[in-house]
């Protein structure tokens, strides 16, 4: 299979539709991992090498473990706001910490909820609620295209 490589910045919404599991290229010791996945390691030491090594890009994952070994992935997942409206977006993985944040798709961006600690003030609060037309953002259901563990409802302010 081909090995190719997409800029964070270039991630679509479409990306994740198309292919619900996506990796960051974080380290040389994962080049192991990628040929597990059937890659061609030739191939993707000469994609990595195109551009620098660098860290900023992301690559197909056809996992063929239960548990992501890579240090940063995302899944396609959807989101039940409180109005019963769905939307798109990712869940980003991290071996380190689990899963770290939601990512809703609004207005042709991806716009991240920090599930340990809220990354937006009020203002943003305000702001997305609006672009969503939603009184109150939470709880939302949380519907995920892989088979990691989700709290299958997102509330940061439940106590």
């Amino acid at each position: 299979m081909k090995f190719e490589l997409k800029h964070i910045d270039d991630l679509t919404l479409k990306d994740f539709i198309n292919h619900n599991i996506w990796v960051q290229y974080y380290s040389g010791d994962e080049i192991d991992f990628i040929e597990e996945e059937g890659y061609n390691r030739k191939e993707v030491e000469s994609k990595l090498k195109e551009v620098d090594w660098s860290d900023e890009y992301w690559f197909k994952s056809f996992p063929t473990k239960e548990v992501t070994p890579y240090m940063f992935t995302r899944y396609y997942a959807q989101f039940e706001l409180p109005n019963k409206k769905m939307i798109d977006g990712y869940i980003e993985f991290t071996e380190y910490s689990g899963i770290q944040n939601y990512s809703l798709y609004v207005d042709g961006e991806f716009i991240g909820l920090n599930i340990h600690h809220s990354d937006m003030n009020e203002e943003e609060e305000i702001e997305l609620k609006n672009k969503l037309a939603l009184n109150e953002l939470y709880p939302m259901k949380v519907k995920c295209s892989s088979n990691i563990k989700v709290d299958e409802e997102f509330n940061p302010n439940k106590k």
